[in-house]
C-alpha cells in the first residue's frame, strides 16, 4: 500500500473572486482525476506559532507521491497554474508532506 501524499498550500490571493472564478473552482476536478482530494480549505486559519505564509490556506490528500507529482506536472494543471502564479496570487508555499 503507498503513503499517502498531503499538498499543504498556503497563497497570498490578490482577489478572492476573481481567484475562485478561475482557479479554485476548477481544482478539485482536477484534484480528484489523480485520486485526490481537498480535506481543508479556508481563508481563517488559527496561528498558535509563527506566521501563516498567506491568505488562503489548503490541505489536500492524494493517495501516493506519484499521484500528487501527477496532478502537479500535469498538462490540465499547467494552465491552471501559470494562471495562478502570474495574475492570481503574489507568492505563496505548495509543500508536499508525505503521510503516515
Amino acid at each position: 500500500m503507498s503513503t499517502p501524499m498531503f499538498v499543504l498550500v498556503q497563497f497570498n490571493v490578490k482577489d478572492f473572486p476573481k481567484y475562485f472564478e478561475q482557479y479554485g473552482s476548477l481544482m478539485s476536478m482536477e484534484v480528484e482525476k489523480f485520486g485526490g482530494k481537498f480535506i481543508a480549505a479556508t481563508r481563517d486559519v488559527e496561528v498558535k506559532e509563527g506566521q501563516s505564509s498567506g491568505n488562503l490556506t489548503a490541505i489536500i490528500r492524494f493517495p501516493s507521491k506519484e499521484a500528487a507529482t501527477a496532478m502537479y506536472e500535469s498538462a490540465g494543471y499547467a494552465p491552471l497554474k501559470a494562471k495562478r502564479i502570474e495574475e492570481l496570487t503574489d507568492g505563496g508555499n505548495l509543500i508536499f508532506i508525505p503521510g503516515l
